[in-house]
């Protein structure tokens, strides 16, 4: 059950206090990119994930997408945040979080994600610090990540998660 549950939980990535993760020794800010950084329909980083992302590097950060969706959506996107990605991951199994993090100690990185069942399970599965994020907009979402949302909302009944923490 430990495997499903964040180190914090934000309303979004604007909330998390970059500065402290950064001091607290974290190196590499791994995230999702569909309902994480923008909804599924947003195809150009818009200015305040540009900012966020900016606002990261600046302080030390390195930052790469990590993906289940196509490489065509998500090249074009990381290209117009002029970052590293990587599509088709398959989340949350280790094979593509090993290959995007292999310059990094795992107690490094930083994994924002607005799903418990890929990202959030692959995170933890790796040793990263995990962060969940609330998700963006539901609808244009696939059927398994309906299921997964089904799945989310019975491991949040019980109460393992609650507010920023």
């Amino acid at each position: 059950m430990r495997k499903f549950i964040p180190n914090e939980y934000h309303k979004s990535v604007h909330d998390v206090d970059l500065v402290k993760l950064y001091d607290a020794g974290k190196r590499l800010i791994l995230t999702d990119l569909d309902n994480t950084l923008v909804g599924y329909e947003t195809v150009i980083a818009p200015e305040e994930i540009m900012k966020f992302k900016d606002e990261a590097v600046n302080i030390g950060f390195e930052f790469i997408i990590l993906s289940n969706n196509r490489q065509d959506r998500v090249k074009k996107f990381a290209n117009s945040l002029g970052v590293e990605f990587y599509s088709n991951a398959r989340k949350p199994f280790k094979t593509t979080f090993k290959r995007a993090v292999s310059k990094f100690d795992p107690r490094e990185v930083v994994m924002i994600g607005d799903q418990l069942l890929t990202d959030i399970l692959g995170g933890n599965r790796m040793g990263f610090y995990t962060i969940l994020v609330e998700v963006i907009n539901y609808s244009n979402e696939g059927f398994f990540t309906r299921v997964n949302r089904y799945l989310e909302r019975r491991l949040l009944k019980r109460g393992k998660i609650k507010g920023d923490q």
